[in-house]
């Protein structure tokens, strides 16, 4: 019999990275649970290739849970997760109910496009693959007029994305020789991109849109978008679109907020370098934690955050376990944002540092484009060369 349940919610990056690293670490000792109401597990990095065009087959481009778990001895729930009680680490889906003696949540960020009136109607969700696919086609057709990509609202999931997207519609416009018949701006409640990864990071994006003529259009709060005139109503005042792409409000599940693990912020407040919730032995990671940095902002929604925090959790239940040694998240990581042309920039560093993060810039070069997409498959590919 094995002695402990380690119960994982979430087939994301954090997700199958925590279970997966506690498999190697525990091996068989122990029962390790992923829930998940999804069948496949899709790296969201190819909806930006979606939008290019160069990446068309969803099939492709992502995994079956239920077959990289299989092989690590993961038992694999595919369910909907309906009620999470973090205080007897009990978990309740449509079909049974877990008692785990360690609970990893990594559900992430429900996307609720609905929060904004008539953004369901208005636009297409790239942060969706079939979202960010319809995109992708329907700019193959205009030829004229106005396309907006529209950041809802902050906190979001990948920084980088809207403006990675605004740069690929602006080389495929380029491409099809229309570009000058047609207007492209990014409308975000921001004051400058990626605000977390710093001066350095966003002054260099805003000065390559401003090369590519894209219109960057800060501290624009959304109120609705009238889908009927093709117009998007912020604070200040209104813009006039043909196509938009939206980046929708983030939130966290229901679940999540109605077990009382969120505070102010909407999210979950963790220990910074273990994860460890208000509850021992309860964990999040991923886009779900809210971890306050030295300056006052928060650490960037990413997936490469949840990967380190992951493997940080995984050491430290098995440790606890009497397996290997502990872990501590340090704050490292790093972002490549492609800028189109074959060419990204990447910044690293430090967002644990004090007073602010410490980030490199690595200027756009053929050399990052490469590691990006190098890195996109990473998780899928780690997964499935594990025995």
């Amino acid at each position: 019999m094995r002695d402990a349940t380690i119960l994982v919610l979430g087939g994301g990056v954090g997700g199958l990275t925590t279970a997966s690293e506690l498999a190697r670490v525990v091996g068989s000792k122990h029962r390790i649970v992923l829930v998940d109401r999804r069948a496949e597990f899709h790296e969201c990095v190819n909806n930006l290739w979606a939008i290019s065009g160069d990446v068309t087959d969803y099939k492709a481009v992502c995994a079956d849970i239920s077959t990289l778990l299989g092989k690590l001895g993961i038992d694999f729930v595919r369910d909907e997760v309906r009620r999470i009680d973090p205080t007897s680490k009990t978990v309740e889906t449509d079909s049974e109910t877990i008692k785990a003696d360690y609970l990893v949540i990594a559900l992430g960020a429900k996307l609720v496009p609905g929060l904004v009136p008539g953004l369901p109607e208005a636009g297409y969700n790239i942060y969706e693959w079939e979202g960010a696919l319809s995109f992708g086609r329907r700019l193959k057709e205009i030829d004229r007029g106005k396309i907006g990509v529209l950041i809802a609202r902050t906190p979001f999931k990948c920084p980088a994305a809207p403006y990675e997207a605004a740069f690929l519609i602006e080389e495929l416009l380029r491409k099809r020789g229309v570009r000058e018949k047609v207007d492209l701006g990014v409308y975000t409640p921001e004051w400058q991109p990626m605000l977390s990864a710093g001066d350095e990071v966003g002054s260099m994006l805003m000065e390559e849109m401003s090369k590519r003529g894209i219109g960057y259009n800060t501290e624009r709060m959304v109120l609705k978008v009238d889908p009927q005139k093709n117009e998007i109503l912020f604070e200040v005042d209104e813009a006039e679109y043909d196509v938009l792409a939206v980046v929708p409000p983030h939130v966290a599940p229901n679940p999540v907020r109605e077990c009382g693990l969120t505070d102010s912020t909407g999210w979950v407040p963790v220990h910074p370098n273990t994860l460890e919730t208000r509850y021992r032995g309860v964990y999040t990671i991923g886009d779900l934690a809210s971890i306050k940095l030295h300056n006052g902002l928060f650490l960037p929604m990413a997936g490469v955050f949840a990967m380190a925090e992951g493997i940080t959790v995984a050491r430290n239940i098995a440790h606890q376990l009497g397996e290997g040694a502990g872990a501590e998240f340090g704050g490292e990581g790093f972002c490549y944002i492609e800028l189109g042309g074959g060419l990204a920039a990447m910044g690293q560093g430090n967002f644990y540092a004090r007073p602010a993060p410490k980030i490199t810039l690595r200027p756009p070069s053929k050399e990052n484009w490469l590691a990006k997409h190098e890195l996109a498959s990473t998780v899928i590919n780690s997964l499935k060369t594990q025995n």
